[in-house]
């Protein structure tokens, strides 16, 4: 049985099936929950009847182009329009699919006061828009190199000059060990910090799936805190994803 605080992000597990079969999959494998990368990508009410029994626990917002390198706007000075289109689009099918979260990238940019304060500029009017939690997550610069939000430090400075209780920080311990090395310390900062809106794992070595017990400290950290929320499994399966969950009975 799946433990219940995890998600399968059907944008990376279950691709050996076409996108709408993935939740049927996912109830197969037992998860109760799932998280979604580009669900504007496919027909809402195709997905909406597809994803039926599961819950939603966290969607990313439209971020542009990806196929032309484009990953999100808040960040991206002169792009503010398309930042507050695409983030309502993101709140109108969030809605539609009962998501409990929605992630807004913040986009490729260097990291200086232009961009920093364009992006508080549009976090602030997002979080006035939105009846829902948002998130932002540091993205490690190999996977996506140039990515304005990168580092763990930096994402809690900007939370604490946004001050809004509404924007929250996903923290994908795979992102943060490629960049900061480990990621214990960071998520107790987080934890410490009450900005904590979601988790996500992957195997460090070829983001598959983790190593039995890579994760075990993170995990028994989450449990003595008893934090509420979910985590995401957003690694690329060595082989077919059923057959690679056993990884998670160490997680329990």
């Amino acid at each position: 049985m799946i433990p219940p605080r995890f998600a399968a992000n059907l944008d990376w597990l279950y691709t050996e099936h076409a996108y709408l079969d993935r939740p049927t999959a996912a109830r197969a494998d037992g998860f109760g929950a799932v998280e979604l990368q580009q669900p504007h990508l496919h027909d809402a009410a195709a997905l909406q009847t597809s994803l039926t029994g599961l819950h939603v626990v966290l969607m990313n917002a439209p971020a542009g182009d990806w196929a032309t390198g484009e990953r999100g706007f808040a960040a991206l000075p002169g792009h503010e329009a398309r930042f507050r289109d695409t983030t309502l689009r993101g709140l109108d099918l969030a809605h539609r699919l009962g998501a409990g979260r929605i992630h807004l990238l913040s986009g490729l940019a260097e990291d200086s006061p232009e961009t920093r304060a364009t992006w508080l500029s549009n976090l602030d009017w997002a979080a006035a828009q939105s009846p829902l939690p948002l998130l932002v997550e540091p993205i490690n610069h190999r996977d996506m190199p140039g990515y304005f939000l990168h580092r763990q430090a930096q994402a809690l400075d900007l939370l604490a000059a946004l001050g809004s209780a509404r924007v929250q920080l996903q923290l994908d311990l795979y992102h943060c060990r490629v960049t900061e090395g480990e990621s214990l310390s960071h998520l107790t900062r987080a934890l410490d910090l009450g900005v904590l809106g979601h988790v996500q794992v992957a195997g460090v070595d070829g983001r598959h799936e983790p190593a039995a017990g890579e994760y075990a400290a993170e995990s028994a950290l989450l449990d003595a805190r008893n934090w509420p929320g979910s985590i995401g499994l957003e690694y690329r399966p060595r082989a077919a994803t059923s057959a690679g969950l056993g990884w998670l009975t160490a997680a329990r």
